[in-house]
C-alpha cells in the first residue's frame, strides 16, 4: 500500500481522522529549495533532480512537462516524502519531508496517484479499496461510509461501488484510484503520468476529474505528464529537462518559449503547433493556444487579407 502512502499508518503511525497539517487558498503548501537527489546503484551514480526551485499553491493547478528521463517522476516522489532530497529541502506547509515523525502526515496531506491504477488496488471490491485509505487514518467507520460515498460521487463511479475493479476500464480504475486518495482528504494530489496508459478517452476522463478537483474541491493538483495539450488549462507549467527546471510561467508564456521547448524536446500543442506553422507560411496570424483562438485567429488574418486585397 505504499503507494497510497498509507505504509506509515500500517506501521503503528498515529490514529487521526484528520491532517494535522493545513494549508488555505492561495497558501505555499509545497516548497522545494534547491533540491537535488540523484540514484544510485553501487558505484553507479545518475542525477534526478539538481537544483530545483519550485512552488505550489492550495488549489493551484500546476503541470510539470518533460520527456522520459527529464527527472518530472523524481520530482513527483519528492513532493511528498516518498523520497527525499540529497540536497536542499521539500516542506509541506513548512513540515519537512525528511522528517520522518512527521512523515504520515505529509503524505496524508498530498496524495499521489501512480501511471499504472492496477498497482494501487488493494481489495477486490471498489468501496473496501476506496476505505482502505481512511480505515488506516483510523476515521470512524459512519464517516468512513460518508468520504467513499463523496470521493466516488466526485470521480463519477458511485455507481460502481459494489463492483469489482478488474471490470473498468483503465480510465475508470484510475479514477477509482483518485477517490481512494480523495476519500483521506489530502490538501493536494500528485499524478504521476496518471494518463500515459489510457486512450484518448480514459485520458479526457481524467482530465475532467482533475479540473473538477481543482475547481470545485478547491484542491491543489499537480500533474506530471508529457502530453502538451494536458497542460493547456493549467494555472502554471515547469518544464524540466536533464533533471532541472528550465522555463516556468503560464501556458501561454512557457508555449511561446520555443527555445525551451526545443531544448527539452518537446512540441508545441496542436492550436499552437498550427499557428506557428501558418505564421511561417505568411499569414499575418497571432498566437493561439486553443482550437477556438486559432479559429478566430484565422478568420482575422484571412479578412484583413481579403480587405487589403480589394
Amino acid at each position: 500500500m505504499s503507494d497510497k502512502g498509507t505504509e506509515s499508518a500500517a506501521n503503528g503511525a498515529p490514529q487521526v481522522t484528520e491532517n494535522s497539517i493545513t494549508a488555505g487558498q492561495n497558501d505555499a503548501l509545497i516548497v522545494a529549495k534547491d533540491v537535488t537527489y540523484s540514484y544510485r546503484n553501487g558505484e553507479q551514480v545518475s542525477r534526478g533532480v539538481k537544483g530545483v526551485d519550485l512552488e505550489i499553491r492550495g488549489g493551484e493547478f500546476v503541470v510539470v512537462l518533460g520527456r522520459n528521463g527529464s527527472g518530472k517522476s523524481t520530482l513527483a516522489k519528492l513532493l511528498n516524502g516518498f523520497l527525499v532530497p540529497d540536497e536542499g529541502t521539500v516542506t509541506v506547509n513548512g513540515v519537512d519531508t525528511a522528517d520522518d515523525d512527521k512523515i504520515f502526515d505529509v503524505r496524508s496531506t498530498v496524495g499521489m496517484v501512480f501511471q499504472n491504477p492496477d498497482n494501487q488496488m488493494v481489495a477486490s471490491v471498489i468501496e473496501s479499496d476506496v476505505a482502505f485509505g481512511p480505515e488506516n487514518l483510523g476515521v470512524p467507520r459512519d464517516e468512513i461510509e460518508e468520504r467513499v460515498t463523496e470521493a466516488l460521487e466526485t470521480v463519477g463511479m458511485e455507481s460502481y461501488r459494489t463492483g469489482s475493479p478488474n471490470r473498468l476500464s483503465g480510465g475508470q480504475k484510475q479514477r477509482i484510484a483518485i477517490a481512494a486518495i480523495l476519500a483521506m482528504r489530502p490538501k493536494a494530489i500528485v499524478l504521476d503520468e496518471s494518463t500515459a496508459m489510457l486512450d484518448p478517452k480514459g485520458r479526457r476522463e481524467i482530465m475532467d476529474t482533475i479540473l473538477k478537483l481543482q475547481r470545485e474541491k478547491g484542491m491543489a493538483v499537480v500533474l506530471i505528464t508529457h502530453y502538451m495539450d494536458e497542460a493547456i488549462a493549467a494555472d502554471k507549467i515547469h518544464i524540466m529537462n536533464d533533471g532541472e527546471i528550465i522555463a516556468s510561467g503560464t501556458p501561454r508564456e512557457v508555449f511561446q518559449n520555443e527555445a525551451a521547448i526545443q531544448r527539452a524536446g518537446l512540441e508545441l500543442p496542436v492550436a499552437a503547433k498550427v499557428a506557428l506553422n501558418l505564421k511561417k507560411a505568411g499569414l499575418n496570424i497571432g498566437f493561439a493556444l486553443t482550437d477556438e483562438e486559432l479559429a478566430e485567429e484565422v478568420a482575422v488574418a484571412l479578412t484583413e487579407e481579403k480587405c487589403e486585397s480589394k
